[in-house]
């Protein structure tokens, strides 16, 4: 405070010091009485000026300093935060480097676990249809082997039936009535036995 009150000191006394100066200037332009008129002039502007210096200094002047102190703690702590948050904004966008670049090793990763899995899916897949085939072609040879068994019992049958026939036949035209009606009884039952 003691360095603005000298402050403000000196620069009146330069003031006052260049009065005699201007007022010698206006001198030899107007006369005498006019230069007393500037002279009274100046000095009344500088009571006016020590005056208001005065007041300002003494009751503006602390709420002044106040906020600029304030002011100055208010830009120094936006400054800190905004410095925090770039920091924090840098650390950030590292971390999303980073997982940025890890990404990508990701990504392939996937890729491979998923060419594997389809390669077993299709595996699994031929597998699983090789087994239906071999399924398929077994119950299809059952069937066959059941259709033949069936046919050739069939077959059998119709051949037995048609031995029959023929033997009937050829008995009925060697032998008599009686003795046809007897051996075809017997081999009928003979032929149904077996």
């Amino acid at each position: 405070m003691r360095r603005d009150a000298r402050a403000m000191a000196l620069s009146s006394l330069l003031l006052l010091g260049s009065a005699p100066a201007l007022a010698a200037s206006g001198a030899g332009d107007h006369g005498n009485g006019h230069s007393a008129a500037a002279w009274l002039t100046l000095a009344f502007s500088f009571v006016n000026f020590f005056i208001f210096s005065f007041v300002m200094y003494r009751f503006a002047w602390p709420a002044l300093r106040d906020f600029l102190v304030n002011r100055s703690r208010e830009l120094q702590e936006a400054m800190s935060v905004a410095a925090n948050a770039r920091e924090e904004a840098e650390r950030i966008r590292r971390e999303y480097a980073v997982k940025e670049a890890a990404l990508g090793e990701t990504r392939r990763a996937m890729i491979e676990e998923l060419r594997e899995s389809a390669e077993r899916d299709r595996e699994r897949l031929l597998e699983e249809a090789r087994l239906a085939g071999e399924r398929l072609r077994a119950d299809a040879e059952r069937r066959a082997e059941s259709e033949l068994a069936r046919a050739r019992r069939e077959l059998r049958a119709e051949a037995a039936r048609l031995a029959a026939e023929i033997a009937e036949r050829d008995i009925r035209s060697r032998l008599g009535d009686a003795d046809q009606s007897r051996l075809v009884q017997e081999f009928v039952e003979g032929v149904s036995q077996s």
